[in-house]
């Protein structure tokens, strides 16, 4: 695992392994000018210094303009048979936001044990923002805060689950 994590970095110019061989370069050139001083002209220790002085120091900021658009799905399944097309939009990476409002508890409840058991199988993220809406985030998103209490203490007050039978 770390020699790919040592391959990225080396991709991305982000390991430091030229920072360490410049500097021991830089060590071995005044250490070859303070010996070499008495047998070599003036001018040419100047040159050595005056070359390791003008090395550019390389920033570690790393530019990524992604265009990328992300698409969130929003699903309100009217029966079980929307629990695969809920997950194949996890499995393609988009998030997806579900509104059982309008269904059968029964119904819901099959619906989200499918749909969470897929979530975990694709290591995604399962997050309730209200009693019948559901945030299902794939591996590359990431879901941030708590919306329950987000919406609280905006004062929207969320309604119970409601029983359709």
């Amino acid at each position: 695992m770390s020699k790919f994590i040592d391959k990225m970095m080396d991709m991305m110019k982000l390991n430091d392994y030229d920072d360490y061989e410049e500097d021991g370069m830089e060590e071995f050139e005044d250490e070859v000018a303070a010996t070499s001083s008495q047998s070599v002209a003036a001018s040419d220790v100047r040159h050595i210094k005056s070359y390791s002085s003008k090395r550019s120091n390389p920033t570690k900021v790393v530019n990524f303009q992604a265009n990328v658009q992300m698409e969130v799905v929003v699903i309100q399944p009217e029966s079980y048979d929307e629990a695969q097309e809920i997950c194949d939009h996890i499995k393609s990476k988009k998030p997806v936001i579900i509104n059982l409002d309008k269904m059968n508890r029964d119904i819901a409840q099959r619906i989200m044990d499918f749909v969470s058991g897929a979530c975990y199988t694709l290591n995604g993220n399962l997050q309730r923002v209200t009693n019948n809406i559901f945030i299902i985030a794939p591996e590359n998103v990431d879901i941030a805060g708590n919306f329950t209490e987000e919406l609280k203490s905006n004062g929207i007050i969320l309604p119970s689950w409601k029983s359709n039978e």
